[in-house]
């Protein structure tokens, strides 16, 4: 995961426990989840049609109904960018 996806990972785990910590679990523990799930096959998960980024490049893997991991495959390796609230609107600087 790079810097940027962490850090967006802890803004999201410590709003919520503010509110409900098993959400806050939830959360964490799905983030696991879907990690875990890319060393089995990253390809399963849909490309992602933002008109931001690169045409055919990024995917996303959508987790908890809400959030969804933003990454890239390169080789044998994925690369997560970001971990997004999908309720909110992020700029891309």
């Amino acid at each position: 995961m790079s810097r940027k996806a962490d850090e967006m990972l802890v803004v999201h785990v410590r709003f919520l426990a503010q509110v409900s910590i098993s959400a806050a679990k939830i959360l964490r523990n799905e983030v696991a989840f879907v990690l875990k799930s890319f060393e089995d096959n990253p390809y399963l998960y849909q490309l992602e049609a933002d008109l931001n980024l690169p045409a055919g490049k990024y995917r996303r893997a959508v987790f908890v109904k809400r959030y969804k991991a933003v990454f890239f495959i390169s080789g044998d390796t994925v690369y997560v960018d970001a971990i997004v609230d999908c309720r909110q609107e992020y700029r891309t600087t």
